[in-house]
């Protein structure tokens, strides 16, 4: 004989596998919510040069041969710190990270396998520079977070072709269930001979960038576009402030500088002779900062370092951040710039 079906017990098993499946979305949402907020930094790692001479660039000075007798040894050391910097900077592992004064795609290759940062799966966006002591400009990038779309190196073309500069480098890609973004990679002229006699050719770079960022925004008004890099000029020189039309949040300026002001709150990200300043800079269009998703969130802007990679000058009573050399001394550092992050929410 068939029994009447127990309609309370399976009221009860429907409620239950009701609350399972709200509980899962619940969890599915909260992953969600996690994926929607990146970090975007840019180091300059100070020279990270491998140990082998390479015929076609001026690296003898980093030899185990040379007078900084720049070994394997201390190479490796230099990458695991440099990594484990890079992989603090923001909440989690980067999504993006601009680097400069890397040697090659090999260094960078190192940097991503290293114990601090291979979970993060990280691809590479590299070209050789025309620079003629070969450092470079690049891109890491966590593949499982954002898709490379098109990248291409842009040449400075300054009027003396016998000492050319470093490119600037393009990448256009696609946050994983997020926005569409333009990014540009810097590394301008140095201040070498003296900043005056010198800024014609980050006015040159400046230039450069601004065509190309103009460009972009000429076909689409509403593109997402962040420059970042070491500039050699600080947000008040002409040419990012004038040149790039970049300033403050609160400005008119085309262009944002998330790094305009912050002197006053922060160190800044570079240390000359006791005073401190933002040489390292993240540039973006409004359309990242303008109160709608996505978004930069402001307040987390700001250069980065823990205790180990500064140091007491006792020339000038401040801390400075601890580089790997000094002329041919070894300091064992870290790297003579500090880098700088944002988060991005989407």
């Amino acid at each position: 004989m068939l029994k009447k079906p127990n309609f309370i017990v399976i009221a009860l098993a429907g409620l239950i596998i009701f609350s399972i499946s709200l509980y899962s979305f619940a969890n599915a949402d909260n992953e969600e919510k996690k994926l929607r907020e990146i970090s975007i930094g840019f180091y300059n790692v100070e020279n990270l040069f491998d140990t082998f001479d390479d015929p076609e660039k001026d690296d003898d000075e980093f030899l185990p041969s040379s007078d900084r007798e720049w070994t394997p040894e201390r190479y490796t050391d230099k990458v695991v710190k440099l990594s484990t910097v890079i992989s603090k900077l923001g909440n989690s592992l980067p999504t993006i990270v601009g680097l400069c004064e890397v040697e090659n795609k090999d260094v960078v290759v190192d940097l991503t396998k290293s114990n601090a940062l291979k979970k993060g799966n990280y691809g590479i966006v590299h070209y050789d520079s025309p620079d003629m002591r070969g450092i470079d400009v690049g891109l890491i990038y966590r593949k499982d977070n954002f898709k490379v779309i098109y990248s291409k190196p842009i040449a400075v073309n300054l009027p003396e072709p016998e000492r050319p500069t470093r490119d600037i480098l393009y990448v256009k890609g696609k946050v994983k269930r997020g926005p569409e973004l333009h990014i540009f990679v810097n590394h301008w002229p140095s201040r070498w001979g003296g900043a005056d006699e010198s800024k014609f050719k980050r006015i040159i770079a400046a230039g450069t960038l601004k065509t190309n960022i103009d460009s972009i925004i000429g076909t689409d008004p509403d593109a997402m576009i962040i420059s970042m890099g070491d500039f050699n000029d600080y947000p008040y020189n002409k040419s990012i402030s004038k040149i790039l039309n970049a300033d403050s949040l609160n400005s008119s300026s085309t262009l944002v500088n998330l790094m305009a002001g912050l002197e006053k709150e922060h160190r800044g990200s570079y240390n000359y002779r006791g005073d401190w300043g933002f040489l390292d800079q993240i540039i973006v269009t409004r359309t990242l900062t303008d109160n709608e998703i996505p978004d930069i969130v402001s307040s987390s802007t700001k250069p980065y370092f823990f205790e180990e990679m500064v140091y007491i000058d006792e020339n000038y009573g401040d801390v400075k951040p601890n580089r790997s050399y000094g002329g041919t001394t070894y300091y064992a550092g870290y790297s003579d710039h500090l880098p700088v992050y944002t988060i991005l929410k989407y």
